[in-house]
Parts: structure tokens; C-alpha cells; sequence
């Protein structure tokens, strides 16, 4: 009787984050879209923002397929933030400097196909991920940069920056919860994805203004939800309409 109550909530379980993913998809699209679109409008060195955007985007995917994949930046940013969700919440962290993408260290096995728990909460295992440091940093050096320099030059520099460093930390997020995927059922991995894709626009959004004074981050996100509820109403005009 135990093991069929235990069958059913893993079931019950799954289903609840396969109906997560569906659900954050449109708002990862929605807001990304918001935010893209306010760039648009934006001219900075000859392009728009969203160009440099794009233009440092494509390069770091291009330098990270075919020349380097910078994983020590990468840990850099992982360990500090690391240490900083423990030192917050408790527990531990699995380390992306394990030789098994961290499934020694803090993992339980539940069976061949079943879910690992590292040592410590989700909460803090997953926190690191979901901070663009470099991409903060970015904007900060732009802001601070305007104060000594026309921010005509800087604009293009910096914004192409910004999507270089997003792209990074996207990526290398990607690669390294990937080498973890067979601690995971699959949705459970999207839905780990969503979540941090989602959290890290969050983050980079409050960090957009100090790079680029013209961008205003409530009518960012106020477009961004409406896309998303534009998303949502299509989909239920389909399903039930």
C-alpha cells in the first residue's frame, strides 16, 4: 500500500511540473520579448541596443562552440555565489569542480531513473545559477563609465557586453546542470531551466538602468506580462474556444 501512495505522488509529482513548465514558457517568452522590444527603440553608436545586444549574443555563442568555452569564469561565479546562499540558507552546494558534475558529492541515488538530493535545500543548490554576475558587473562599469565618458561611446561597447555575458552565463548554466541531467527526471530539468531563465532576466532587468539611462524597467516588464497574457489567452481561446 506504501509503495503504491509512493508511486502515485512521483506520478502526481511529475505532472505538477510538466503543467510548471507549460506554464512558465509563455512567461519566459512574454518577458523576454518585453524586454527586447524596449530596446528597440533605444539608438546607441550608430545601432540599436538590441542589435549590440544581438551582435554580442551571437559572438559568444560562436567563440563558445568553435574557440573556448570559459568554464573557470564561470566557477568563479558559481563558488562565490555559493558561498553566499550558504552562508544565507544553510547547507551545501554541489561543487562544478566535481569530475562527475558534482553527482558524488551531497547525492543520494533513488533508484536509476529517480531524483537526487544534494546535501542542504534546492533553494540553496540552485541559487548560484540565477545570478548574471557578469552582466551586473557589466552595468556597473557602464555607469560607471558615464561619468567620464560621452555616453554616446560607450553605449554600443557596453550593450554588446551585455549580451555577450548574458549569453555566458546562460549557456554555462546549461552545460553545467546538463552534466547533471541523469540526476533529474526530464521536467524537472526544464523546469530548473525556466525558473532560472526567468530569475536571471529578473536580475539583469534591475541591473539595465545603470548602463542604460533610458530604459525603464516597469514598462519593461509591464510589456513583457503583456505578451505573456496575450500568449496565455491564445492558447485557452484554443484549447476551449
Amino acid at each position: 500500500m506504501a509503495k503504491i501512495r509512493s508511486n502515485v505522488t512521483g506520478v502526481f509529482s511529475r505532472l505538477i511540473k510538466i503543467v510548471m513548465v507549460v506554464v512558465l514558457l509563455p512567461l519566459a517568452i512574454g518577458l523576454f520579448s518585453g524586454i527586447l522590444e524596449q530596446f528597440d527603440a533605444m539608438s546607441g553608436s550608430s545601432a540599436t541596443f538590441r542589435e549590440w545586444i544581438h551582435w554580442g549574443f551571437v559572438s559568444y555563442i560562436g567563440i563558445h562552440l568553435l574557440l573556448y568555452r570559459p568554464v573557470g569564469l564561470f566557477r568563479v561565479s558559481h563558488r562565490m555565489f555559493s558561498t553566499i546562499a550558504v552562508w544565507l540558507f544553510g547547507g551545501q552546494v554541489a561543487s562544478v569542480d566535481a569530475p562527475d558534475g558534482g553527482k558524488s558529492k551531497g547525492a543520494k541515488s533513488k533508484g536509476a531513473k529517480g531524483e537526487t538530493a544534494a546535501q542542504g535545500s534546492t533553494l540553496v543548490a540552485f541559487s548560484p545559477y540565477v545570478v548574471p554576475l557578469y552582466t551586473v558587473l557589466v552595468c556597473a562599469v557602464g555607469w560607471l563609465l558615464a561619468h567620464w565618458i560621452d555616453q554616446r561611446f560607450i553605449d554600443g561597447p557596453i550593450s554588446f557586453l551585455i549580451g555577450f555575458t548574458i549569453a555566458l552565463h546562460w549557456i554555462m548554466t546549461a552545460d553545467d546542470l546538463q552534466q547533471q541531467r541523469e540526476r533529474w527526471y526530464f521536467e524537472t530539468y526544464l523546469l530548473a531551466i525556466g525558473l532560472i531563465f526567468i530569475l536571471t532576466l529578473f536580475i539583469g532587468v534591475l541591473s539595465l538602468p545603470l548602463a542604460v539611462p533610458g530604459f525603464y524597467i516597469d514598462r519593461a516588464l509591464a510589456d513583457g506580462w503583456a505578451r505573456t497574457h496575450a500568449i496565455y489567452t491564445t492558447i485557452l481561446q484554443r484549447l476551449f474556444f
